[in-house]
């Protein structure tokens, strides 16, 4: 007889191992839960051990049975005798119990192989032992799978009061110094407890864990959950009108012209400009300016109507990029103004430029008064004059919106990039990589 034992976390995953290994006439003796120890006692682990056995040669062949003269107490006795095994070791789990059926005398079932255990017969009993058959795994791996997310829970409650103690003794310094850093880089509480907790779960001895193995991994956490969201790109190759909105000083007329410099020595494209933003003078005569530099055509709008003509002037043109009027968009009403305005341009990619110096909860307002207007894709400008990146990580996955670009610097057409998540996840754990 073959004997083995394995080490599983669920039944399920027991039950495909051995008759990968023993073959379907195997036959489980064993099962007891194992409970390991992690750090501090506090996060351990949930084993099944699983002891199984199987014949190490085939059983002989039988001799065929003609259904008709196998009578029907017979049939029903060999079916029974396939459901329950008892054996000399205990009670014995058949892996794939046949179901039940009606017997008809005139179509009785064959007798099923029966998979010995043991060399010695064994007397039958009245009352066998209970037998685990693969049909009775379902509501037991529910109960356990309840069991575990109870588990679960009342772990992330007790990681969360560990992290949240005054002292903070209990969790390792790697662990502390990089919270206390996600915390200053202006990533909200929230999300930060939610990444510890999880690179914590992720160790099993967290204690030892260096700070840089727990950026490491809060890192790839960060990352995967900006490209959940969706992957950082540009403006997009069938888009045609791309709008760009965002309050006062962010650098939005600067980025115009960078975007619409690369658009043209990059792709080639035939590029309009459209100004509504006729509140600053100073920010038409910018983007003019720049419009010369690059020959490209700019059209001042202080209408819909406006937006309108222009449009027709601009028919053939392969991309129009708008600057939308910078405005204080903590008031809900400069907001509402540009609505108007986005319903002549009906753009294809809206994008909201916002400034990386700026608090994060000031950008948390400004993104949650833009409910009403629908945005595509974030534009963080001001990279360079900052060492707060939180607030990128903060609003994208909050709010579910991708990010495109990042600036960093006033040269035009360069200080512009297509921001990879991963070197967003890098300067938000406070990593010094290039990646």
């Amino acid at each position: 007889m073959l004997v083995k034992r394995y080490l599983v976390k669920e039944m399920p995953e027991a039950v495909a191992m051995i008759r990968e290994d023993l073959g379907k006439d195997a036959v489980i003796l064993s099962t007891k839960k194992i409970q390991s120890r992690g750090f501090l006692g506090l996060f351990s682990k949930t084993h099944i051990e699983v002891v199984a056995a199987a014949n190490e040669e085939k059983p002989p062949e039988r001799p065929p049975v003609s259904p008709s003269s196998m009578p029907r107490n017979f049939a029903m006795g060999a079916y029974q005798q396939h459901q329950v095994r008892p054996t000399a070791a205990g009670a014995t789990a058949t892996l794939e119990p046949e179901r039940a059926m009606a017997f008809q005398p005139e179509a009785a079932p064959p007798v099923a192989p029966v998979a010995a255990v043991s060399a010695t017969p064994v007397e039958p009993v009245l009352e066998p032992p209970q037998v685990f058959t693969e049909p009775l795994l379902a509501p037991r791996a529910k109960e356990d799978d309840t069991q575990v997310l109870k588990e679960v829970q009342d772990l992330r409650h007790l990681i969360r009061s560990l992290i949240h103690t005054t002292d903070n003794k209990v969790l390792p310094e790697a662990v502390v110094r990089v919270r206390k850093e996600l915390l200053a880089n202006q990533v909200d509480e929230e999300l930060v407890d939610d990444l510890v907790e999880r690179g914590i779960r992720e160790f099993q001895q967290v204690q030892d864990i260096t700070e840089q193995e727990f950026r490491g991994i809060l890192t790839k956490f960060i990352s995967e959950e900006l490209e959940k969201v969706g992957v950082p790109s540009s403006i997009a190759p069938t888009t045609r009108v791309a709008s760009f909105m965002g309050p006062t000083g962010v650098g939005k007329t600067t980025t115009i012209a960078k975007l619409a410099a690369e658009q043209v020595l990059s792709h080639g494209k035939r590029v309009g400009l459209i100004t509504t933003d006729t509140y600053r003078i100073a920010a038409v005569e910018q983007l003019r300016t720049y419009a010369t530099i690059l020959n490209l055509p700019l059209e001042v709008c202080y209408s819909p109507e406006d937006v309108q003509r222009s449009m027709e002037k601009f028919a053939e043109f392969d991309l129009i990029l708008v600057d939308t009027a910078g405005r204080n968009y903590h008031n809900q009403l400069n907001v509402r103004e540009l609505k108007p305005f986005l319903q002549a341009l009906t753009p294809d990619e809206t994008f909201l430029v916002l400034a990386l110096t700026s608090k994060a909860s000031d950008l948390t307002d400004i993104v949650k008064n833009f409910e009403q207007v629908p945005i595509q894709k974030f534009l963080f400008t001001k990279a360079d004059e900052t060492t707060s990146y939180g607030a990128i990580y903060n609003l994208v996955v909050r709010r579910n919106i991708p990010l495109s670009y990042l600036t960093t610097g006033q040269t035009v057409p360069d200080d512009i990039e297509i921001v990879s998540a991963q070197k967003v996840a890098s300067l938000v754990v406070g990593e010094k990589s290039d990646a």
